[in-house]
């Protein structure tokens, strides 16, 4: 977190860890594949939750997935911070894109193309990637509590909104 990767080395990252250079290479190519290793798990692990988690209310499902943010907080602000390509974003994107979609048809028997709520579902997980983001850069400042009321509260005017345009 102290500074860009492009500017850790591994004699750096492996001092500081306390590992042995031999240890690191043994499991990573390079810093980048550590990064890509980290983000591929903390995909992994998301889809688990989504994937057991997505018939939940909207409290109740952001406050799982918060709570998993809150639990791997130095690996969350790495993968946020860090980004340095912004591949993380947009590969949480298609996970969620695809889970928003489903619901909203579900929840409110929606006959439009998938194409139609694409552009909705788009602006929906920006905003909710930007608030996510914002709570984690700034070093978990707000409580999650208020973070998940806040996202409910966009999730079920959004939910209207959609509703109301496609129903």
């Amino acid at each position: 977190m102290e500074k860009s990767i492009q500017n850790i080395t591994v004699r750096e990252l492996t001092d500081k860890a306390d590992v042995h250079r031999s240890t690191f290479y043994a499991n990573f190519n390079d810093i980048y594949d550590l990064y890509n290793q980290t983000e591929d798990f903390v995909i992994q692990e998301i889809s688990e939750i989504l994937s057991a988690e997505h018939n939940l209310d909207a409290k109740t499902f952001f406050n799982v997935l918060l709570q998993y943010i809150i639990d791997n907080k130095q690996v969350c602000r790495f993968i946020l911070i860090g980004n340095i390509n912004g591949v993380f974003i947009n590969r949480i994107s298609v996970l969620f894109k695809d889970l928003c979609i489903e619901c909203w048809k579900k929840e409110y028997s929606l006959k439009c193309s998938d194409k139609e709520l694409d552009f909705y579902a788009q602006f929906f997980l920006s905003g909710n990637m930007g608030v996510v983001g914002e709570w984690v850069m700034n070093n978990f400042e707000y409580s999650m509590e208020e973070i998940m009321l806040l996202l409910a509260n966009v999730d079920y005017c959004f939910g209207t909104l959609i509703k109301d345009k496609f129903s």
